[in-house]
């Protein structure tokens, strides 16, 4: 597979994986939705300084955006548990604001 091929499949699945639309990651990016289709769909590619802006948004170090599939499932894996991780402790912290809005902690 051309390195083209692998960053468009993994954008793609970024993208879905942190449940963001073409719009959504468009306007978190500050792009058009359609320039982020033109990439999607190999049209056009972007610059190295919007692959880091992709990055960050999508919480994924850069490089792995040019890494096959096969190789990256441990990373994805990765990704995931750290997502959970994430969301684990806005839950928690969410949770902690509630019980102290109500007096039941202090």
């Amino acid at each position: 597979m051309s390195l083209r091929n692998v960053f468009i499949n993994n954008l793609k699945f970024y993208r879905k994986n942190s449940h963001f639309s073409q719009q959504q990651l468009a306007e978190k990016c500050n792009i058009a939705t359609n320039y982020l289709s033109e990439i999607e769909t190999g049209k056009k590619f972007p610059s190295v300084e919007m692959i880091e802006t992709f990055s960050k948004e999508l919480s994924v170090p850069a490089y792995l955006f040019f890494i096959e599939s096969t190789e990256v499932k441990i990373n994805k894996d990765f990704i995931t548990k750290k997502r959970n991780e994430e969301f684990s402790q806005k839950l928690l912290k969410n949770i902690t604001n509630l019980l102290k809005d109500y007096e039941f902690l202090e």
